[in-house]
């Protein structure tokens, strides 16, 4: 049997809760369907508004319509923006960067011109850094790079492992110029 008041009701309840859904135009509201009702099930914006995540009235999230997403930043300017400190617990993976043809493996090259120690140590002293590392000033003006920086890193191990090569050498001469000495003094 059809209750008049009970249809009515439940009417208006069902527009209560689908108000925006049921008179959505251009609304900076975020629906299931968009900020535009439509008839796909989503969440975000069908026009050139930014999808924006907020919580306690404090926006910690955008993504713009051109696809950068800022984290607790209002204007990405990359991917992936954060302002503040990111975590990961598994790896993380860079594929595909720009700056592998600069990787330091050319320092194994037997015609690598390896600097003299003694000048590297000075060069450190004037810096006050690593070569092929930016300087904090440096950090400071232009953020930090990180295919740049771990290519700068290994390049200074592999050097260093040079360096390191070239005195054992030198230490193996000695041990043997020593045990020659000592004989010499012992058959004295």
């Amino acid at each position: 049997m059809f209750n008049s008041k009970k249809f009515i009701f439940i009417l208006v309840l069902f527009m209560m809760v689908n108000y925006q859904n049921c008179f959505a135009q251009q609304t900076k509201s975020w629906l299931t369907n968009g900020n535009i009702a439509s008839s796909s099930d989503f969440i975000g914006t069908t026009n050139t508004q930014a999808f924006i995540l907020k919580s306690n009235n404090n926006e910690w999230m955008r993504i713009t319509p051109d696809g950068n997403v800022g984290i607790s930043t209002t204007s990405p300017k990359y991917k992936l923006d954060v302002h503040g400190s990111i975590r990961a617990t598994k790896e993380i993976i860079v594929e595909k960067i720009d700056s592998l043809d600069k990787w330091p493996d050319f320092v194994f090259n037997p015609d690598y011109n390896l600097q003299l120690f003694n000048t590297r140590l000075e060069l450190i002293k004037s810096q006050k850094h690593l070569p092929y590392i930016p300087s904090k000033d440096e950090i400071n003006s232009n953020g930090l790079q990180i295919s740049e920086t771990i290519s700068g890193l290994v390049r200074n191990i592999e050097e260093l492992y040079l360096y390191i090569e070239q005195m054992e050498k030198r230490i193996q001469l000695l041990e043997e110029e020593n045990k020659q000495l000592k004989e010499k003094i012992k058959n004295q």
